[in-house]
């Protein structure tokens, strides 16, 4: 035994040796359906989790909700716990704890902190959370998707000299302090401060940061939170002033291909705002899809974004009075969005680049209820072939609340359903058929006076389950 001990080459034998039985049982003992080299399909685990950030409501005198709603597990029951804390020290509570199938929602008006919407269970599957800010005396509504926590998030978002202010809003859920960064891409170029780089957020604190004056010369700005060590929760918030308020939702990361969901009917100004955060200039073509398909006009082809740059294309006498959807095309990453004005020059709003409606685990959204006093649409572009959008409202017990919604989406078109407004709390489950990808938004106003206020959220996947990845059983996964 000593002699095998002091020769390697005989103790490297035993060790493969020993592997090798070790890898033999784990092939005899493997999941029935794990093909060699491979599963035969993705497996899933159950969304046990979740954290969402609503930021405190801007602007005086005006009433703010944040509402939930979790679809639950694919195969039914209930459980779990959902529950709301103000993001600080002492951690009061917001609202009651509620169940996955029931509605929760809770006065945010008078909130000057992040609330911090947790889930788990049963009660994080398909969960959705969204707070909104209507007028009382006018018509005035914004609506933000409240922000998971994480170390990256990207916005297209509008400059120019009517911009009265752009502040950015950073929140640390967690008990260590959080560093981040701000880049931010005008049509000049990178642009900084000192107020932008090494920003520190306290534990279960907040802070803001002020880029008007790094975005006001420029039509268009793209700005990026990214952080050195922790994660934060980030919404960003434009201002031109009374109804001209609203967020900007997160876009997609950079890639060569965007959807922008939802551009809003009606007139006024449109801009596609678009950035090439990298090193090298990009050329992008750009599709439009409206009711009656393709928009075909010599402006939409080969766009020009300087490197680590931004750009701007007019899309308003293109479009009309309907609503669209805006494909961009580039020949390298690229970040985009629409900023969208009214006719009066006051009321705006803003578009993002989403991921599509698709699939078993990523074909369902959930859009929270909307106050009373306003109303809902939801704009749906299906690209390539037809499609089916389901629309099923949903009570406060979380029974189906009236009968289902159909919308029939032909290829490469653009379709709007109009949401009803049942009495009481509520929400709606949107849930497309089949494997075609659909690209979505809730346009939600609010009229007074003879004034109307727009806000747009994209509709996101709310699964109840992920895929997990893949595990080969071969000696070189097993050694790893």
């Amino acid at each position: 035994m000593r002699l095998i001990v002091e020769n390697r080459f005989a103790l490297l034998g035993l060790v493969l040796i020993a592997l090798t039985a070790l890898f033999g049982v784990a092939v005899a003992t493997r999941s029935v359906g794990a093909a060699p080299g491979g599963a035969e399909s993705p497996d899933t685990a159950p969304v046990q989790s979740s954290m969402r950030m609503c930021p405190p409501p801007q602007g005086d005198d005006r009433a703010s909700q944040a509402a939930a709603f979790a679809v639950g597990p694919d195969e039914g029951g209930s459980g779990g716990r959902l529950s709301a804390v103000e993001n600080s020290a002492d951690a009061p509570e917001v609202g009651e704890p509620a169940e996955a199938g029931q509605l929760w929602s809770a006065d945010t008006g008078g909130s000057d902190r992040h609330t911090v919407v947790s889930a788990r269970g049963a009660a994080a599957a398909g969960l959705e959370v969204a707070q909104t800010t209507v007028g009382e005396d006018g018509a005035y509504a914004t609506e933000v998707r409240c922000a998971e926590p994480g170390i990256s998030t990207w916005f297209a978002a509008p400059g120019g000299t009517a911009l009265e202010e752009l502040r950015l809003l950073l929140a640390n859920p967690d008990g260590d302090q959080a560093t981040a960064n701000v880049d931010v891409y005008i049509a000049d170029g990178p642009v900084y401060s000192e107020e932008t780089r090494g920003i520190a957020v306290e534990p279960h604190g907040g802070t803001e940061v002020q880029l008007t004056d790094l975005v006001q010369g420029s039509r268009t700005a793209v700005v990026h939170v990214r952080t050195n060590s922790g994660r934060v929760a980030a919404s960003l918030f434009a201002d031109r002033g009374g109804s001209g308020q609203d967020w900007v939702p997160p876009t997609a990361e950079p890639a060569r291909t965007h959807v922008i969901p939802a551009v809003p009917p009606g007139g006024g100004t449109k801009h596609l705002l678009v950035a090439a955060p990298g090193d090298r200039a990009v050329t992008a073509q750009v599709r439009l899809y409206t009711d009656d398909g393709r928009v075909e006009h010599k402006s939409l082809a080969d766009l020009s974004v300087p490197p680590a740059a931004g750009a701007f294309l007019s899309l308003e006498g293109l479009m009309g009075d309907k609503a669209a959807a805006a494909v961009v095309e580039a020949d390298g990453p690229v970040v985009a969005g629409v900023a969208t004005t009214r006719d009066d020059g006051d009321d705006t709003a803003y578009s993002a680049a989403a991921e599509p409606l698709q699939g078993p685990l990523d074909g369902r959204a959930v859009v929270p209820a909307n106050p009373e006093g306003t109303a809902s649409r939801l704009v749906f572009t299906a690209l390539e072939r037809p499609a089916t959008a389901v629309v099923t409202p949903v009570a406060e017990d979380g029974s189906a609340d009236g009968e289902a919604l159909r919308t029939e989406i032909g290829a490469d078109r653009t379709a709007t359903a109009e949401l009803p407004a049942p009495d009481g709390a509520h929400a709606f489950i949107v849930r497309i058929q089949g494997d075609v990808p659909v690209y979505a938004g809730r346009v939600l106003t609010q009229e007074s006076g003879g004034e109307t206020a727009t806000s747009v959220q994209p509709l996101v996947p709310a699964p109840a389950e992920v895929a997990l990845p893949a595990v080969e059983d071969s000696l070189t996964a097993l050694v790893e």
